[in-house]
């Protein structure tokens, strides 16, 4: 990649609020979940992660504030 820097990679995963145990996705940074754990999103949140179940995935929302984080991340130019 000439003149181009590669994007900073991330995961979503989805991971239970540690006050409310409502779920949601998350992004973490990194290119996969490697079974720590816990992880910091990249919202700030600090969360409980582990195997999301089929459920998980299909009703858990997107955390918003991870997506704005990600959105509004300057480009590569």
């Amino acid at each position: 990649m000439i003149g181009l820097q590669q994007a900073e990679r991330h995961y979503w995963l989805p991971a239970p609020d540690p006050d409310t145990g409502v779920f949601e996705r998350h992004a973490f940074p990194g290119r996969r979940w490697e079974g720590q754990p816990t992880g910091v999103a990249v919202c700030g949140a600090q969360v409980a992660m582990a195997v999301p179940s089929e459920m998980d995935w299909r009703t858990a929302p997107t955390c918003m504030p991870c997506n704005d984080v990600l959105r509004n991340r300057p480009t590569a130019s």
